[in-house]
């Protein structure tokens, strides 16, 4: 013969009290967050005279300056920092980012498709590539992104000055690419490219008169640059994004 549990009193009391009870949850603002992916993209060589469109994106961990250490203080626009310091920061932001990328646009591409056509590729490729949660380009054109990752993309003028993520893509794409030209002045020792990286110094523009331009030139650059600065009209139908006269001499 089976055996009834004892019964169990329970006051109205108690009752209400188990009922209303709220369970504890730790509240949102408890809960742990993780930092957000911000990625910096920036171009180095868009106003070159001769060379490749050199891109670059990194995502830097919130602790970038801690790290960086005395270095920190060089983290901004690359043209404003010391070329070994600007070595130096590429290799330790080589080292500390989260994730990096490169994407180098060759001199025929640039000449067949244009230089706007180069600088949106090279970002477009960049995002594909890269997953996060915000995308900052400096300047103010938004460049092409896949669909899923276009409404992450901001655009922020002088932002490789303000923001330390782009401030790293600039610096690690402009010593990439200066490595690159001067490995390309071992072949072409006439243009002095180990020192002024393809851009329009006046020694690149004096070897352009005397001795003419070689496969790495961009053929519409070369022509505004020994018109005068005077827009080439005549030679591409490149966009008004295509070309930018002002900056042909940096």
């Amino acid at each position: 013969m089976s055996r009834r549990p004892a019964s169990v009193s329970v006051s109205a009391s108690e009752e209400t009290s188990a009922v209303s009870r709220p369970v504890l949850q730790p509240t949102l603002l408890d809960a742990p967050t993780v930092p957000p992916r911000r990625c910096g993209l920036d171009e180095v060589g868009r106003g070159a005279l001769a060379g490749p469109l050199v891109a670059a994106a990194v995502i830097l961990p919130d602790d970038i300056a801690d790290r960086l250490g005395a270095l920190s203080r060089f983290l901004r626009d690359s043209k404003t920092v010391p070329r070994a310091r600007r070595e130096d920061l590429a290799r330790a932001i080589r080292a500390h980012a989260l994730a990096l990328e490169v994407v180098s646009i060759p001199v025929d591409d640039i000449n067949r498709h244009g230089i706007g056509w180069a600088n949106r590729e090279a970002f477009h490729r960049l995002i594909a590539t890269l997953d996060a949660d915000e995308y900052i380009v400096d300047g103010r054109v938004r460049p092409p992104a896949p669909p899923d990752r276009i409404a992450r993309v901001r655009c922020l003028v002088k932002a490789d000055a303000l923001i330390p993520a782009v401030a790293a893509a600039s610096l690690v794409a402009k010593v990439y690419r200066d490595t690159m030209m001067a490995a390309l002045h071992g072949s072409y020792p006439a243009y002095g490219w180990n020192t002024n990286a393809g851009y329009g110094a006046a020694a690149h523009l004096a070897a352009l008169r005397v001795v003419g331009a070689c496969p790495e030139h961009r053929a519409v650059f070369v022509a505004t640059a020994l018109n005068g600065g005077q827009r080439a009209r005549k030679v591409s139908k490149a966009s008004k994004h295509d070309v930018e006269p002002q900056r042909l001499l940096e």
